[in-house]
C-alpha cells in the first residue's frame, strides 16, 4: 500500500485541493494528466479533474465515503452532472455551512460531524452515507473534518484531541485513532493527506517522522 509525496499547483496542502474515497479521486480542474495518474496509482481508484463550486478547493467542499460523495448546494449543475457520469452517487447537502470537508469526518463505518449542523442536515448525511452519524469535537473544536482525516483503517487527528474524543471517534468509525501533523508541523491532518484503504497521497513538505505516524495508523507500506 503506497504513500506518494505530492503537491497541487505547487501547494503541499493536497487535502485542501483533492478528495478520495474507495472508488474515485477528485482533483481540481486544470490539473495535469500526470498528476491524475499518480493519484490513480497511489489510491487504486479512478481519478477525475473538476472544480467544486467553481473552486479548486475540492477537499474543502467535498466529503463522503464509498456509498456517496457529499457536495454543497453551491456546486454547479455541470459539476454534479460530470461527477454522476462517473457512476458516483452524489448527494447535495442544503446547509449554509458549505465547507463539508471541514465539517464531516467519515469512513465506510460511521461519521463524526460538526455539532453546529442542522438536524435535517444530519439526517441527510446519514441517509446518503448509510452509516451511523454522531456529533463530536476534537480539542473542543467543532471542525472535525479539518482536524482529522480518516480511512477504513484508521484516523489521524490533531494532537490536541482528548482521550474521550479519541474513544468516541474510534467507537463510531470503528478504527484506531492516532495523532500527528503534516507538512512539517501543520496540526490539521486533513490539509496534507488524501487517503483510502489502498494508499495515501501526502503533502510534499511532510517530514519523515510525520510519515511514520501516517504509515502506522493507516497501515501503509
Amino acid at each position: 500500500m503506497p504513500i506518494v509525496f505530492s503537491d497541487i499547483f505547487g501547494d503541499p496542502n493536497v487535502g485542501i485541493f483533492s478528495f478520495a474515497n474507495e472508488n474515485i479521486a477528485i482533483l481540481p480542474a486544470g490539473i495535469s494528466p500526470k498528476k491524475l495518474e499518480s493519484y490513480k496509482e497511489a489510491l487504486g481508484t479512478e481519478a477525475c479533474a473538476i472544480g467544486i463550486a467553481d473552486s479548486r478547493l475540492v477537499g474543502i467542499y467535498t466529503s463522503g465515503n464509498s456509498n456517496a460523495i457529499l457536495l454543497p448546494y453551491i456546486a454547479t449543475p455541470e459539476e454534479v452532472s460530470k461527477l454522476r457520469s462517473t457512476g458516483t452517487r452524489i448527494a447535495i447537502i442544503e446547509e449554509k455551512r458549505t465547507a463539508l470537508g471541514n465539517l464531516i469526518l467519515c469512513n465506510d463505518y460511521g461519521a463524526i460531524i460538526d455539532p453546529r449542523l442542522k438536524p435535517k442536515t444530519v439526517s441527510a448525511i446519514e441517509r446518503a452515507l448509510k452509516v451511523p452519524v454522531r456529533i463530536g469535537t476534537i480539542g473542543g473544536l467543532p471542525q472535525v473534518g479539518s482536524l482529522a482525516t480518516a480511512s477504513n483503517k484508521g484516523v489521524l487527528a490533531n494532537p490536541m484531541i482528548t482521550d474521550s474524543e479519541k474513544e468516541h471517534i474510534a467507537e463510531v468509525l470503528r478504527v484506531p485513532v492516532s495523532v500527528g501533523t503534516v507538512n512539517s508541523g501543520v496540526p490539521y491532518p486533513k490539509s496534507g493527506i488524501v487517503v483510502n484503504s489502498r494508499g495515501a497521497v501526502v503533502g510534499s513538505h511532510t517530514l519523515g517522522t510525520e510519515l511514520v505516524a501516517v504509515s502506522t495508523v493507516f497501515q501503509t507500506d
